[in-house]
C-alpha cells in the first residue's frame, strides 16, 4: 500500500488531501486484475465507483439502438476513472472495456465521497477532470461530424502508434477495432490504408506497418479535404 499511497501523492486529484487521507484512501482501496475482453462496468449500469489504472488500457465504448459499436476512447496507465453514476445514481453512459491486462484500484461511493470531501480543492480538481473529458468528447463528436475519414484514420495511426519514419510497428488494431475508432466501416479503414500505401505514407501488410512519410499523414490528420479517399 505505500506504492499505492505514493503514487495518489502524484495523482492530480488525490495530492489535494493530506498524506494520512491518502494512507486511509490506499488502505481501502480494492485491487483487480482484468484480461482483455473482460468489462469492467456495462454501458446501462448503475456504476457508482472511482477507478486508477495502475496497468494496462482500457476503453470506453457505447452500443448504439441498432446495436453498432463505437469506440470513444482509450485509457493509459495511472488515468483515473470518475464513474458518471458516482454523481447522479444514473446508469452509465458507456462501457469500460479490457483491451490489455489490467490492474485497477477500486473505491465505491461510501468510501471515495467522505473522503474527497475533506478538500475543497480535491472536489474542485474533480470537476476541472470531468470538464476536461466534456471538452474531449466534445472534439471526439466535432471529428466525427465534420471531419473526413482519411483524417480521423491518419490521427488514429499517429497517436496509437506514436510512430517514427522507417522503423517496423506491429499491426495490434484489427481493421474492426479501427473501424470501430473512427466510426465507420472496416471495408472503408481498408481501402483507406491502401490508399495512404499508395500515396507512399505507409506500407502495410497483416503484421506490421511501416510509417514511411509520417509529415505527410500529419498533413492528412488535420486537413478537412476528402481527395486522399
Amino acid at each position: 500500500m505505500d506504492k499505492l499511497s505514493a503514487n495518489l501523492a502524484n495523482n492530480p486529484v488525490f495530492s489535494k488531501l493530506t498524506p494520512r487521507d491518502r494512507d486511509n484512501l490506499a488502505k481501502l482501496a480494492l485491487r483487480k486484475t482484468y484480461q482483455k475482453g473482460e468489462f469492467i462496468c456495462w454501458q446501462g449500469e448503475t456504476w457508482p465507483k472511482v477507478l486508477c489504472l495502475a496497468s494496462g488500457r482500457l476503453e470506453w465504448s457505447m452500443l448504439s439502438p441498432d446495436g453498432k459499436r463505437q469506440v470513444v476512447f482509450r485509457l493509459e496507465p495511472n488515468t483515473t476513472v470518475w464513474g458518471h453514476s458516482l454523481f447522479d445514481d444514473q446508469p452509465m453512459p458507456a462501457s469500460l472495456e479490457v483491451v490489455e491486462s489490467a490492474e485497477v484500484y477500486i473505491w465505491p461511493q461510501e468510501t471515495i465521497k467522505p473522503i474527497i470531501f475533506h478538500s475543497v480543492e480535491a472536489v474542485w480538481e474533480v470537476s476541472r477532470q470531468m470538464v476536461t473529458i466534456m471538452r474531449k468528447v466534445r472534439d471526439i463528436v466535432y471529428g466525427f461530424a465534420f471531419h473526413p475519414v482519411a483524417g480521423r484514420l491518419a490521427r488514429l495511426l499517429l497517436d496509437y502508434y506514436q510512430p517514427v519514419d522507417g522503423e517496423l510497428t506491429p499491426r495490434d488494431l484489427t481493421l474492426d477495432d479501427m473501424a470501430d475508432s473512427i466510426g465507420t466501416t472496416r471495408e472503408l479503414v481498408s481501402k483507406t490504408l491502401h490508399r495512404f500505401a499508395d500515396a507512399g505514407m505507409i506500407r502495410v501488410n497483416r503484421m506490421q506497418f511501416v510509417f514511411t512519410d509520417k509529415n505527410q499523414l500529419e498533413q492528412v490528420a488535420g486537413t478537412k479535404n476528402e481527395n486522399i479517399l
